[in-house]
């Protein structure tokens, strides 16, 4: 075929544009050609892809290698009954290694509900043999069971069953019921230590925050139980029950560690039964008593009344006993050794006269004359009882001249006084506002007046009269028994102010010292060691000449101060007597008070007496050295 040949010319006066003129647009800035990704874009997404991966890689490594036990338990677990064990509590032991509490053995009888519904025929049969060997009517077991089987998978249907009990019931080896061995806490004597030692209880809510805890557990309450809870609770450990033979890793329950307290269990005996007679006696219900070692802060011995039986909350409160403890105005709860706030009456005359030594407003031999009365415009200050004569240091002490005190707390006469700004200086400098810093929950803060407070409380001026009352321990200078029986340790032993310390030290089962409490030094009291001395004689002058001569025949030297606040005028006052012997080389410190008696009959001093002739006539002298030095526990 003969093909004619076309002519092609480029046109550039015309708007159509042919196919082949596309071709000849080799002078275009851009490319007629696709341009590759670029390797640096592949580089990028391959690293990412690396990344993951590795991630990828080392998960599954971990998961089925390194993980392995961890989600087998889990896996066993899920498969299985698991039940943690309660661990016995640690012991408190007294100074000397005597047991405050113990822990009984006792038994308690689980319920698997799974294993329990696998065998329905024989679950019918055991629940009416068991329900015999406890006790219980079978219809009331049965209906217990059915109950708890409903919404538990695994429960207790009897608690602190006897030894004899949990034999018969292994014996019948049942379906889907287990003993599980526990220990119940119990306190010998409970009563007398009560406020020292606290209790424990059920956990609550608020407890259960704590990962520690399981709905099954107990907790220290107050005292040392509650101070010292995570020494004393141990280590839980797991049990499982399962119908395969291998997988379980049960763990024995490890107990607590034990605690050695600074305690005397034979002083903490005799100073609540001495106190306790004396309560009889007068038809009193509300009392206080501290022993101390002033050589290092010691709590040899503490009660305080009402007291409690610590062993009621193991077995279940009962409404009467929660009314009696919570819902009584007596508060047996309350400890008011050191929780208590109380007019120190006159056993603060001591620090008063100190504080008029150290500002050198008075010598040990000047005098005020006659203590009868003080008369300040309308106002007569009168003294506790008339005595007639010259009242030096020694012998205002002796015989709580209150005259004497007015005037070197507010002034009178020759005698310029302190005044209310430098009492209030020097109570503040020895703690008197300040928490000890007792190893138990509780302590309040004494509280010190001042016309500042008054101004903003009242309205009204600070008087004349406001310091003549705090200088015998009366208006509203209010102080803790354990913060009297500080000051009079640091009085004891020359001047320092130790922290009060129940706690001695940590030990294992065999004994052997863990880590100690060592002694404490939080203070000292704002006075010359001359000073100190003269009132440690003017404190002798007491018990040799004075307001305590009943405890002249004792075996050794007592330095002592007796004290009387007055609460409501004319109808009830407190009765307080604060000590330390021998006082050449103090052994201990003591402090006790009755609270709410109609007048004075010296039932505190008559408490002090039989205490003292108790102690200093003993055979064996109780372990009074200083602690040893040593970490202590946090």
């Amino acid at each position: 075929m003969f093909w004619r040949k076309k002519d092609y010319k480029v046109l550039f006066d015309d708007d159509w544009v042919q196919p082949e003129e596309t071709l000849l647009d080799s002078s275009s800035e851009h490319s007629d050609i696709e341009q590759p990704i670029s390797i640096p874009v592949f580089r990028y997404f391959m690293f990412i892809f690396m990344i993951f991966s590795f991630v990828a890689v080392f998960y599954i490594f971990k998961l089925s290698i390194l993980d392995h036990d961890y989600f087998a338990k889990l896996s066993f677990q899920n498969k299985t009954a698991n039940f943690p064990l309660p661990p016995p509590r640690g012991l408190i032991l007294d100074i000397n290694g005597d047991p405050l509490v113990k822990n009984i053995p006792s038994f308690d009888l689980l319920v698997i509900t799974r294993e329990t519904k696998q065998a329905k025929e024989l679950f019918q049969k055991n629940s009416e043999e068991i329900a015999n060997i406890l006790n219980i009517p079978v219809d009331e077991f049965k209906t217990l069971l059915t109950e708890k089987t409903k919404s538990n998978a695994i429960f207790f249907v009897a608690e602190s069953i006897t030894k004899d009990q949990a034999l018969a019931i292994e014996f019948l080896d049942p379906k889907g019921f287990y003993i599980i061995s526990d220990t119940v806490r119990n306190y010998p004597n409970g009563h007398k230590f009560s406020q020292v030692l606290g209790y424990i209880g059920k956990v609550n809510k608020k407890d259960l925050e704590d990962d520690y805890y399981f709905p099954t557990d107990t907790i220290g309450r107050l005292g040392i139980e509650g101070q010292y809870e995570e020494i004393l609770r141990g280590e839980h450990g797991n049990i499982f029950f399962t119908q395969e033979k291998s997988g379980a890793v049960n763990k024995d329950a490890e107990p607590g560690k034990n605690l050695v307290l600074n305690i005397d269990k034979d002083i903490q005996e005799h100073l609540h039964d001495d106190i306790w007679k004396i309560l009889l006696e007068s038809n009193l219900s509300k009392a206080v008593g501290i022993v101390q070692n002033p050589k290092n802060g010691a709590v040899l011995g503490m009660v305080s009344f009402p007291g409690f039986d610590n062993n009621i909350f193991i077995s279940g409160v009962s409404d009467l006993d929660f009314k009696r403890l919570f819902e009584s105005r007596s508060k047996p709860l309350f400890n008011r050794a050191i929780g208590g706030l109380f007019n120190p009456g006159s056993t603060i005359k001591p620090f008063m006269g100190l504080a008029a030594l150290e500002e050198k407003l008075v010598t040990p031999r000047d005098t005020v004359k006659d203590c009868v009365s003080i008369s300040v415009g309308n106002f007569v200050f009168r003294n506790w009882r008339e005595e007639y004569g010259n009242f030096d240091l020694r012998k205002a002490i002796a015989n709580s001249c209150n005259v004497y005190f007015f005037s070197i707390g507010g002034g009178y006469g020759n005698i310029r006084g302190l005044g209310i700004s430098r009492i209030a200086d020097y109570l503040k400098k020895a703690g008197a506002d300040k928490k000890t810093g007792i190893d138990i929950a509780g302590e309040a803060s004494g509280f010190i007046p001042t016309p500042e407070w008054k101004e903003d409380k009242t309205g009204e001026s600070w008087y004349l009269g406001d310091t003549y009352n705090v200088s015998i321990g009366q208006g509203d200078l209010i102080l803790t028994p354990i913060w009297l029986n500080t000051y009079i340790s640091a009085i004891a032993n020359g001047g320092t102010i130790y922290k009060p310390q129940i706690a001695s030290r940590v030990v294992d089962k065999d004994m052997k010292t863990l880590s100690v409490f060592k002694e404490e030094e939080i203070g000292k009291l704002p006075f010359s060691p001359i000073n100190i001395l003269e009132m440690r004689k003017a404190m002798e002058e007491t018990v040799k000449t004075g307001t305590a001569k009943l405890l002249s025949d004792l075996p050794v030297q007592v330095a002592a101060k007796t004290g009387t606040a007055e609460v409501i005028k004319g109808q009830t006052i407190n009765a307080l007597f604060v000590a330390f012997a021998p006082s050449d080389n103090p052994e201990l410190a003591l402090t006790i008070l009755f609270e709410g008696s109609s007048s004075n009959q010296g039932y505190a001093i008559r408490a002090a007496d039989s205490f003292l002739t108790w102690y200093f006539n003993k055979d064996k002298k109780v372990n009074v050295e200083p602690l040893i030095s040593g970490e202590v526990q946090p």
